[in-house]
């Protein structure tokens, strides 16, 4: 990874949102670092609760042609995104194609889940969480994300 790209994260992780978006704006400019940089501003914004902005950059950074993890998480994080903006319908398309691309990652399955609820979907939202429980126990995948977790098992709507 580029260290201007880490030092970001960094600054990012230290609760320097500004500075780290303005770091990473900086490298916009450079075609080989583009795609990461507009990812990393997107979780920027996402850090910070900013949600409209951030589904901006996870756009802009998947129109710039991510590739691997990069794809999975920006695709992922469009779509926990839209969830939480309220649009469902498109938020449920992105997880279901997320699933189909990469069946192994189960920490995309609760998200999904929250979206059926979200959408109405109950039984189905409770089948996919089930199916999550049954097929895949705790993964560190799924641990990455225990904090969003627990705060939406409290907030169901949220």
């Amino acid at each position: 990874m580029d260290p201007r790209i880490e030092q970001a994260i960094s600054l990012r992780a230290a609760g320097e949102y500004e500075q780290s978006r303005d770091l990473l704006r900086t490298l916009t400019i450079l075609p080989t670092l583009k795609a990461e940089a507009l990812l990393n501003i997107a979780w920027s914004y996402d850090n910070q609760g900013l949600e409209e902005t951030a589904a901006e950059y996870y756009l802009a950074a998947l129109n710039e042609g991510l590739e691997g993890d990069n794809l999975f998480e920006a695709r992922l994080g469009l779509a926990c995104t839209w969830r939480c903006l309220g649009k469902y319908v498109p938020a449920k398309k992105i997880f279901e194609e997320i699933i189909r691309d990469y069946p192994d990652a189960s920490e995309a399955i609760p998200f999904y889940a929250l979206c059926l609820h979200n959408l109405g979907e109950h039984d189905r939202a409770m089948t996919v969480m089930l199916e999550l429980v049954s097929n895949y126990p705790p993964t560190l995948g799924i641990q990455r994300y225990a904090k969003a977790l627990t705060f939406y098992a409290q907030n169901l709507t949220g």
